[in-house]
């Protein structure tokens, strides 16, 4: 794993095809595409485990894995004391890779087709605590066909780039259990006020 800047991430995203990067926003310029929507309000909180290893590798096999990107762009919406969790599990985690900036100064991970766990893990964080955060996963065959938001709102949302992986994904998150009928989310706001530092010079 290597960290990189909010510029630094920005720039990589914006070169795949049909992904757009709009200031801290991602989205799929393509016609198909559609979100599929997920509640993590659940009783039982290692759910949470299960759900971010499946939606990483949704309807891949984990082992042609070949990378993925987490771009944390929204913390400290929640109380301090409880945001220290989330932020010394990442801090430590990030230290193991020889990385000391702060996620203020680089609030983007890189992962290599070795580390699929370590960016579940990662992914995790953001769930659990209720922070913004993007998944992009990549793979050795085929296009980037869907990327996830975790929102502070407490949803997660699987945004494909067409019909037929939209399909396939409501198809086996419903086999799951993670879809329900009527759940109807607000909408996001990525842009809501909160204790975000700047990053650092």
């Amino acid at each position: 794993m290597i960290t990189v800047t909010e510029a630094e991430m920005q720039d990589f995203l914006a070169k795949h095809e049909d992904l757009r990067c709009e200031g801290r926003r991602l989205r799929f310029d393509h016609p198909e595409a559609r979100a599929i929507c997920v509640d993590l309000r659940v009783q039982e909180p290692h759910q949470l485990v299960h759900l971010a290893r499946l939606v990483a590798h949704l309807t891949y096999e984990e082992d042609h894995f070949s990378s993925a990107s987490l771009w944390i762009t929204q913390w400290g919406v929640w109380n301090d004391h409880d945001e220290a969790v989330a932020l010394k599990t990442i801090e430590r985690f990030r230290q193991g890779y020889g990385e000391n900036r702060s996620l203020q100064a680089a609030p983007g991970h890189f992962f290599r087709h070795d580390e699929f766990v370590e960016s579940v893990a990662c992914l995790l964080q953001p769930m659990l605590i209720g922070w913004d955060a993007y998944y992009v996963p990549q793979w050795a065959c085929g296009t980037l066909d869907y990327f996830v938001f975790v929102s502070h709102d407490c949803f997660l949302h699987v945004e494909t780039r067409t019909t037929d992986v939209y399909e396939r994904g409501v198809e086996l998150l419903k086999t799951r259990g993670w879809l329900k009928v009527g759940c109807h989310p607000p909408e996001s706001n990525h842009n809501a006020k909160a204790k975000t530092p700047e990053p650092e010079a």
